[in-house]
């Protein structure tokens, strides 16, 4: 009885999620009533409240289930491994490029003005998450760098390529952004001209 209740609770869910995202690109958050939600997924209010305490709540959850796919593909090509040595990853293996593509649509309208939070931030941060919690770089003896900053520093300037790289429209293929990806976590400038003003 409580494994075929656990089924119908989780098939709910789904549906209302997948009824919320379906609303949300036509209309901004904010004009999404729980009402039009349940009669659209032919629920009723008492289904939306077992399985969500607020629209935001659902909101909520569905930024973190996206948030966690795209973890997921950050992991791919080293989730076999103890120590990676970036320059020897194999870029071929670098799915994290091809999945925003694959999901053009849903990284679009998350990073639209349609919801009311900062997705950007949130994309920035669980991939900060992602570094503190599970890596460790190995860094030249005697450095002054505060591992701490380090992973702010890699993990925003992801963020931000990624984001420009979908508001650009995916102007280069995935593959390119894969080898991109690679140099720019090898690269290390020391010095920079000023151009003319």
């Amino acid at each position: 009885m409580t494994e075929l209740f656990n089924k119908q609770i989780q098939r709910s869910k789904k549906a209302l999620k997948e009824t919320f995202l379906k609303l949300l690109y036509q209309k901004p958050f904010d004009q999404i009533t729980i009402s039009e939600m349940v009669r659209e997924a032919n629920y009723n209010r008492g289904t939306f409240y077992a399985n969500f305490e607020t629209k935001e709540h659902l909101l909520d959850e569905v930024i973190q289930d996206v948030l966690k796919e795209m973890i997921n593909q950050i992991r791919n090509p080293y989730k076999s491994n103890k120590k990676v040595n970036i320059k020897d990853l194999n870029t071929d293996d670098i799915t994290l490029f091809k999945y925003f593509q694959e999901n053009a649509k849903l990284y679009k309208l998350l990073l639209s003005k349609h919801i009311r939070v900062d997705f950007r931030y949130q994309m920035a941060k669980a991939i900060e998450q992602l570094f503190i919690e599970e890596y460790q770089y190995e860094l030249e003896e005697g450095t002054s760098i505060s591992t701490k900053w380090l992973y702010i520093y890699r993990s925003h300037g992801i963020a931000g390529l990624i984001i420009r790289w979908i508001e650009e429209d995916f102007s280069t293929s995935p593959e390119y952004m894969s080898k991109q990806i690679v140099e720019l976590m090898l690269t290390s400038t020391e010095v920079f001209y000023v151009k003319s003003f």
